[in-house]
């Protein structure tokens, strides 16, 4: 049980490092230049997509993931009951989602 709680626990951590890379990044290069960035019409709102509507909605939610990603990475190592890490799996997952509908 152990060993599956180890190999469970670096999952979520590379899972959550590589989110918070990727919403990191995009943050930067958005603040770099913002003009190259459509707020409006951002993701594919024909096939589904949600879209940004101002530039605070895109910061922030951007901010609200590398939090989120910070905290969920903190939480993960301090945990020491299967329960707490599948919850925290669970977040993980619908972290996942949002980042792939956005």
């Amino acid at each position: 049980m152990k060993i599956i709680m180890q190999i469970s626990k670096v999952i979520i951590i590379f899972i959550e490092f590589l989110l918070l890379f990727v919403c990191a990044s995009e943050l930067y290069d958005f603040l770099k230049s913002s003009d190259t960035y459509h707020i409006g019409s951002e993701a594919m709102v024909e096939n589904g997509g949600w879209q940004y509507r101002s530039v605070f909605s895109y910061i922030f939610f951007n901010s609200l993931m590398i939090i989120l990603s910070i905290l969920l990475s903190f939480l993960t190592l301090r945990s020491r009951k299967i329960k707490i890490l599948l919850l925290i799996l669970l977040f993980v997952i619908f972290q996942i989602g949002c980042f792939i509908m956005l």
